[in-house]
This record gives structure tokens, C-alpha cells and sequence, in this order.
């Protein structure tokens, strides 16, 4: 602690500063897609938007005539005749059949347009049901990871102070994080002092304060840390215990900040749906002059492909082309915050079937797989990474012919067959100049 102390906050400031940046740095694996899987979803979006403009072209060309109802301005209901269908009514047509939304307002007239329409369902089926398929279990994916946000952005953090976090981070390091992101001092504030109001005072005391003050606070902190809580003893915290601290006695709001970091896909799909669903609302409320209840009705329903309510003025090009491209953007934005709600929901369930899962005794099968493991390296002894692949097979995370793909590009890099890899041989040359001042150059890799 007198170590501590004695570090001077004006000779750590550049430090700091760069910790603060690595902290506030986007997560690496998360910030997009992979260009292979960009490449997949831009051909998914081209095969379904060239589906609907052959159905469109299709309605166009074979003539089909619609007589629709029109609430005149009189108030009486009067028939308005669309003959032939002009090429928005056939995009219209075409999308509110592919995606089966069956508005139900233009209706076909020539046994032609029935015929190719039994295909557009059937195709829309596939097309449609696969591509909806494809985006909600990206919305899924996109949302696991076996490092949390908080967990990235601690790990960064490690990297920039030269750590190592999973290890454990030493008394100068915690306290050069607790200067550079009170949130840390907070939480073990929150955890000395379980009294709301004493440690109140002693959080906003320690937020206010700058430079040398903030530097002698969080020495005392940690002075005090030491003396009263047990995983201080041994003058470190791993980064497991620092983030269990932090995720047990951090504040409300820091708790749901979390919380929506952690489920970004859903809440970000949610703002993207209600600010859809208030667009359709309005193009209803002041196109088709419906009441407030209809138009949210006639934007909800359309987004659930239900088709409850359709457009009044069929007969307009533009409100029908409205509603097409509503349609196409909607639907698939619904369907994928539709996915990454039930990711949130099964997520906990997911995790407690996993630990059911590795409890349970191995059956018959799974016990000639793992002789047939051990018989490999010629031993009757498991080893971590042969339980691991069993545990993970058992579970379903993973295939055989993916671990064997593993095994081969393990096999291509290591072209000394000595088994192990040195990292500079697997890592990016970018993370290994993060890490030249930290690591040694022999440390090793095993299979």
C-alpha cells in the first residue's frame, strides 16, 4: 500500500489516458459481421427483393382488373375499377402475397396470375422463410460470446495497463482503473460500506474529486479494501472477482446500462420496431384518415404479417408503393427483433439445461467416443482438451468434422510437429504489438 501511495497521478496520467481509451474502445468481435457472412446476407437480400420484382412484373404483364370499395367523401361506399393493374398495385400484389400478409383488397382476374401465384407462395415460402430464418438466428449469434461487453472492455483494459487480469491485477494497477472509471470504486465502495447513505457520500466524494485528491482516495479505498475483504488479501483481484464486484453492488442505473449493452441487438431492434410501427401509424392516420386505434392496428398487423387492415386508397400509386416497401423493410425488422427477444428469454434456461447436460452420466455411445479420445495419444488417461471436446459434443455446440477442421489447421501451423504453437505463429501481428512489451516470445501454446 505504501507502493501505492507513493505513485505519483501527473506520472501516471498518460497512462491513465490510454487506459481510458482502451476502456471506451468497441469491442472487436462485435462491431459487425464477418465480411463472408455480409457477402451471404447481401445475396439473401438479392435473391428475395429479385423474387418479388419477377411476381411484380408477372401481375404487370398479364392484366389483371380489381374492382375495390372506396368510402367516398359523401360518406357512401362506392366501387372504384383498376383495369388493368398499374406496376405499383403489382409490386403491391406481390409483396402482400410473398410474404403472406394477405391484405385482401386487390383480388386476381385472369387463371394466368392464379397460376404463377400458387409458385410466388410456394417460392415465398422458401425464399421468404429461409431469409427470415437466416436474420433472426444472426440476431441470435450476434449475441453470444464468451466474453460479455463488461468483460471485453475490462480485458482491453488489462492489455493497455500491461496485465494480466485473468491472473490477477495487482494494488497499483486496481487503483490506476479506479481512476480512470469510478464505476470500480463504486462498486467496492458499495461493498465496504452496504449503508446507502455513507457510501453515497464517499461515491460522490470520490467522483468530484481530480488529480492528486481522486489518487489519495482511491489509495485509501483500496487501504481499507485490504483490511476488510478477503479477496484483497492477497493484494491482487482477478478479473473474474472484480467483475463479480462490479456486477453485484454496482448502481441501478449502471446495472441496466449493462443490461441493454448486453442485450444491444434487442433493444436496438425494439427502437427500430416502435419507430416503424409510428411511421405505418401515421401514413394510415393521415393517407387513409383512420383513428389513432386503426392506424397503430393497420402498422402492427402489417409488421406481424397478419393483414388485418388494409389501405382504403388502392387506386393511388403512391400509398401503394408505401405500403410494398413498408412491407419488405418491416417484416424481416420484425422477425429479428422477434429472434433477439426469444435469445433474451432462453438464454437462462439455456444455461441451466447446459449444467444439467455436463452432470448427467455418459451414456453407452458417448463412452466408446471417449475410449476411442484417449486411444489417439495412446493413453487411458483424459486429458482437459480431450474432456473438453467431449463436453462440448455432448452439448451440441460444436460437430466432429468442425473439431476435425480445428485439428488440421492446428496441424498446417504447427509445421515442426511438436505439438505446441508459439503465438506469434496463430495471433495477428497487430495484437502481438499490443502485447511485444508484456509477453515473452517463448511462451507456448498447446493443443
Amino acid at each position: 500500500l505504501e507502493r501505492v501511495a507513493s505513485i505519483s497521478l501527473a506520472g501516471d496520467r498518460r497512462l491513465i489516458d490510454t487506459l481510458a481509451a482502451a476502456m471506451h474502445e468497441a469491442p472487436g468481435r462485435r462491431c459487425g459481421p464477418h465480411p463472408r457472412l455480409s457477402w451471404v446476407l447481401l445475396r439473401t437480400l438479392i435473391v428475395v427483393l429479385a423474387w418479388l420484382l419477377v411476381g411484380a412484373v408477372v401481375y404487370f404483364v398479364v392484366g389483371n382488373c380489381s374492382r375495390v370499395p372506396r368510402l367516398a367523401d359523401s360518406g357512401e361506399v362506392e366501387d372504384v375499377d383498376i383495369c388493368p393493374w398499374r406496376f405499383p398495385h403489382a409490386i403491391y400484389f406481390s409483396v402482400q402475397t410473398g410474404l403472406s400478409i394477405g391484405f385482401g383488397l386487390l383480388s386476381e382476374s385472369t387463371w394466368t396470375s392464379q397460376v404463377y401465384s400458387c409458385f410466388h407462395i410456394l417460392a415465398g415460402s422458401s425464399f421468404v422463410g429461409g431469409a427470415l430464418s437466416f436474420f433472426i438466428a444472426q440476431a441470435i449469434v450476434g449475441e453470444q460470446s464468451f466474453q460479455s461487453s463488461s468483460e471485453q472492455r475490462l480485458a482491453r483494459a488489462s492489455l493497455a495497463l500491461h496485465a494480466h487480469g485473468y491472473e490477477g491485477f495487482t494494488l497499483p494497477q486496481i487503483r490506476q482503473l479506479m481512476i480512470a472509471h469510478p464505476q470500480y470504486a463504486n462498486a467496492i465502495i458499495r461493498k465496504l460500506h452496504p449503508e446507502a447513505s455513507i457510501a453515497g457520500e464517499l461515491i460522490h466524494r470520490f467522483r468530484v474529486a481530480d488529480g492528486d485528491d481522486r489518487s489519495r482516495l482511491a489509495t485509501n479505498i483500496l487501504h481499507e479494501a485490504c483490511e476488510k475483504l478477503d479477496a484483497f488479501r492477497h493484494e491482487s483481484l482477478k478479473m473474474s472477482e472484480l467483475l463479480e464486484i462490479d456486477a453485484r453492488y454496482a448502481s441501478l442505473r449502471r446495472r441496466l446500462w449493462r443490461a441493454m449493452r448486453e442485450n444491444a441487438s434487442f433493444f436496438t431492434g425494439l427502437c427500430a420496431v416502435s419507430i416503424w410501427v409510428i411511421i405505418g401509424a401515421l401514413f394510415s392516420h393521415i393517407g387513409d384518415g383512420n383513428g389513432v386505434v386503426t392506424s397503430v392496428y393497420f402498422a402492427i398487423s402489417t409488421l406481424s404479417t397478419a393483414g388485418m387492415v388494409a389501405t382504403k386508397t388502392v387506386e393511388s400509386d403512391a400509398h401503394v408503393l408505401f405500403v410494398a416497401c413498408y412491407s419488405i423493410l418491416g417484416v424481416p425488422l420484425y422477425c429479428v427483433t422477434l429472434g433477439a427477444f426469444a435469445n433474451v428469454l432462453v438464454r437462462r434456461g439455456t444455461q441451466e439445461q447446459t449444467q444439467h447436460i455436463l452432470n448427467q452420466r455418459l451414456s453407452m455411445a458417448e463412452v466408446e467416443f471417449l475410449d476411442y479420445l484417449t486411444e489417439l495419444d495412446h493413453s487411458d488417461e483424459v486429458d482437459i482438451a480431450e474432456f473438453t471436446e467431449l463436453q462440448i459434443l455432448r452439448l451440441g455446440l460444436v460437430d466432429r468434422d468442425t473439431l476435425r477442421r480445428i485439428r488440421d489447421r492446428f496441424r498446417e501451423l504447427d509445421v515442426e510437429g511438436r505439438g505446441v504453437l508459439k503465438k506469434r505463429e496463430f495471433l495477428h501481428v497487430d495484437h502481438m504489438s499490443v502485447r511485444d512489451s508484456g509477453l515473452e516470445e517463448t511462451e507456448s501454446v498447446s493443443l
